[in-house]
């Protein structure tokens, strides 16, 4: 055993970590994680939801490491790219920026509203693996080819079941966030049945991952607390609102503060992990960053307004609220909800001499999938041999499921509130009435 270190998680029991993975952990790139909340901001809305994502990447690689091992039993995975899976699961979360999914909102609404590059966390991880110096030696000290690795990570990957095990609709990704933030969240969505899953995954005859048909009530368990959890937890109203605010925060600071301008752009984070500053960035920087600009009075009342309505819990409140399940995704609503949003901008600054009146209220409209058609689990039937997609399997509950969840929602800062709820409110039940009429 050597060096090997037993960890023990919440979740999944000890983890076995051999001496190699562990170097790899303790670098500073990944002990950056451990500052870095799994759920962003919904400990504001579930206190006990302050789980890192540090302890859900190790989970990650314990669920890889299982079911890597049992496909390679199977003759389904070669038995020398176990390691390759195991470390791409491990680092699939290496890149994320502060408050997670939060910040990500910036870069892929605001940047794209700008004409400036969108990237996700995968295109982060990818990065920070192959220009953070002491993690790219490190696993070419084990004769890991970090490239590999980061190839299953972006998902293009040249063997398509290595990408799957790590990004498709059911994933060890997914298994495991889904049984943490129930467990730290305290809500019962997201109990799923793991260990079944993973006995009876599979490959079928097209090399795609699947289940036999003896997993399928577990499966569609895991569909259907993954929609439970969306409404729940990941969507929820007023985690959701904070989400926002910190988008917006983050585009304010990064406009004000010119010595944070290489976070503005992917090739400036890039030169930040090489310098290795990137191993700094993370939600308690943030904090310490907006508290010493709030203090110094170095901010805009724009954003020092913003930063002391976040740091302090006092959010914008919901006007509008509009949630729905659908079986097409409803691009026309999300039209819709951008016009009157634009309209809707623009007759308060003209009627109430607002300036910059987007600032006041924050929108929110998307179409969530509930499960994805090019990426949904095969089932494979014990009688016939036959792979089918699970929406298409005839004893699938997942026939009956709306494929999304529609979701289209006004935030307006506090201050304005009631004037803004008085002043548009039967805009308010028309434009609800207008959208549901392309939802049903």
């Amino acid at each position: 055993m050597g060096k090997d270190k037993k960890i023990y998680d919440e979740i999944h029991g000890y983890i076995l970590l051999p001496e190699d993975y562990v170097k790899i952990v303790d670098l500073p790139i990944f002990q950056r994680l451990r500052r870095i909340k799994q759920l962003g901001v919904a400990h504001y809305v579930y206190p006990g939801a302050i789980h890192n994502r540090f302890s859900h990447s190790l989970g990650v690689y314990s669920l890889m490491s299982r079911l890597a091992k049992k496909l390679s039993g199977e003759a389904y995975i070669d038995k020398d790219d176990i390691p390759v899976l195991e470390l791409a699961a491990l680092l699939h979360d290496i890149g994320h920026m502060p408050y997670s999914h939060a910040v990500e909102l910036y870069y892929s609404n605001f940047a794209r509203s700008r004409g400036e590059r969108t990237f996700t966390h995968e295109d982060l991880s990818y990065a920070v693996i192959l220009n953070d110096s002491d993690l790219k030696e490190a696993l070419n000290d084990i004769g890991i080819d970090p490239y590999e690795v980061a190839h299953i990570i972006k998902g293009n990957h040249r063997n398509p079941l290595y990408n799957q095990l790590l990004s498709s609709d059911l994933d060890v990704d997914r298994m495991d966030y889904l049984v943490r933030d129930s467990l730290h969240t305290g809500v019962v969505y997201g109990a799923i049945d793991i260990d079944r899953i993973l006995e009876t995954l599979t490959v079928d005859s097209e090399l795609r991952l699947s289940i036999f048909s003896k997993g399928l009530i577990a499966v569609e368990n895991f569909y259907i607390s993954r929609l439970h959890m969306y409404r729940g937890v990941y969507y929820h109203k007023t985690s959701l609102m904070y989400e926002l605010m910190v988008a917006r925060i983050w585009e304010a600071l990064l406009d004000e503060n010119s010595e944070l301008s290489k976070l503005r752009s992917f090739d400036g984070i890039i030169s930040l992990i090489k310098s290795g500053e990137f191993r700094y960035i993370d939600d308690y920087w943030v904090h310490g960053v907006l508290a010493s600009m709030i203090r110094n009075k170095e901010c805009s009342d724009y954003l020092c307004d913003l930063a002391e309505m976040f740091l302090f819990r006092k959010g914008y409140k919901t006007i509008f609220d509009l949630t729905h399940l659908s079986n097409k995704h409803v691009s026309e609503v999300e039209k819709k909800f951008s016009r009157y949003i634009e309209q809707l901008v623009e007759k308060i600054e003209k009627e109430n001499s607002i300036k910059d009146a987007y600032r006041f209220i924050i929108p929110f409209a998307e179409s969530i999938s509930i499960y994805k058609e090019d990426e949904a689990i095969y089932v494979v039937d014990q009688n016939s041999k036959r792979s089918i997609e699970i929406y298409e399997y005839p004893s699938s509950v997942i026939r009956t499921l709306p494929k999304y969840l529609i979701i289209a929602r006004i935030y307006a800062h506090p201050y304005f509130r009631s004037t803004l709820t008085e002043y548009i409110d039967n805009e308010l039940k028309y434009l609800y009435s207008d959208l549901t009429k392309h939802l049903d």
